[in-house]
């Protein structure tokens, strides 16, 4: 009487199964990726699109953009405490970087509304509120003023009131006077996380804007709170410093655009939103190379000559 074979796999179907699976998985894994990476460019550009509207909504209101440093007090009064440390040769910046209600993150807080609009779900680099400064006294200065030789004493980098991007109570998480307590609010502390920044053109009229459709007023930059260059803004500048890449990667970093764009926001690309209220991604090497040869701020790499807002030191917007 014959046996009858029992039911089952062989070693080697079972190897072909796994293979086959393995073949699927590696087809399919980057797909899955990809998607993901889209659903989250998808609400970045939505956290673009509500802050742009909230710009929108402030400009409406005052017919400016946020103010610039105006108050000559504060700058006589923090001029004489000293030490200026870091910002001695930007004496306009430093005054403008001291006052915490300049931010505009701080400003548009009441047309946005919600602070977590301000993270992107794809940041490789957030920026924190780190010095914060509480307003104790009927003008901000005043505490720092009060307290000059202690300026900073969180951050050994930092000298504090006017050397310091500083920020009101409430933006550093549990951090709520950082020369009182003598630390600087980071992620640890539960500082709002920020991954958009702003051009530095505060005070400009609105009538000074020629196309509000190109004229960029917030984008998803790698190192926040500000625009200071398209460079900056998509790779974060120096690729040693600020990537932890090799020599060898640096140097792809600076002459690969297809190796560069893989640190770029999003696929690639960023999420800028404009003057007018609407919001686009933009392919970052494209917006790198459709330049006519004019150079800006400290980038090398000259910027397209529609885009505006990338340069602090715009006259003509």
């Amino acid at each position: 009487m014959r046996r009858r074979r029992s039911k089952g796999f062989t070693l080697i179907e079972l190897l072909v199964v796994i293979a086959i699976i393995a073949i699927l998985a590696a087809m399919l894994f980057p797909v899955f990726a990809r998607a993901r990476e889209s659903a989250r460019k998808i609400q970045c550009l939505s956290n673009v699109k509500n802050i742009a509207t909230a710009v929108q909504m402030y400009l409406v209101d005052y017919d400016a953009f946020p103010p610039r440093h105006t108050d000559q007090g504060a700058a006589q009064a923090l001029n004489a405490a000293g030490p200026r440390g870091l910002c001695e040769e930007y004496p306009d910046a430093m005054f403008y970087y001291g006052n915490p209600f300049l931010r505009w993150q701080v400003i548009l807080d009441e047309y946005v509304r919600n602070r977590d609009v301000w993270r992107c779900p794809s940041s490789q680099m957030v920026a924190v509120p780190g010095f914060i400064v509480p307003h104790y006294t009927p003008v901000w200065w005043q505490y720092l003023v009060d307290n000059s030789g202690d300026w900073g004493q969180g951050s050994p980098a930092c000298n504090g009131g006017p050397c310091c991007v500083s920020w009101p109570s409430g933006w550093g998480g549990t951090v709520t006077d950082t020369i009182g307590q003598d630390e600087r609010g980071s992620t640890e502390t539960g500082a709002t996380e920020i991954s958009y920044g702003y051009p530095q053109i505060q005070g400009h009229k609105t009538s000074q804007i020629t196309d509000p459709a190109w004229l960029i007023v917030i984008g998803c930059v790698q190192a926040g709170p500000e625009i200071e260059s398209a460079w900056f803004s998509l790779y974060a500048g120096n690729p040693c410093c600020c990537w932890g890449l090799s020599e060898e990667d640096a140097c792809r970093f600076v002459t690969e655009p297809s190796f560069r764009k893989r640190f770029a926001p999003h696929m690639g690309g960023a999420n800028w939103g404009f003057a007018d209220g609407h919001a686009a991604w933009w392919d970052s090497e494209a917006m790198l190379t459709a330049a006519n040869g004019n150079r800006c701020c400290t980038c090398e790499i000259p910027l397209p000559e529609k885009i505006r807002g990338f340069c602090p030191h715009l006259d003509n917007l």
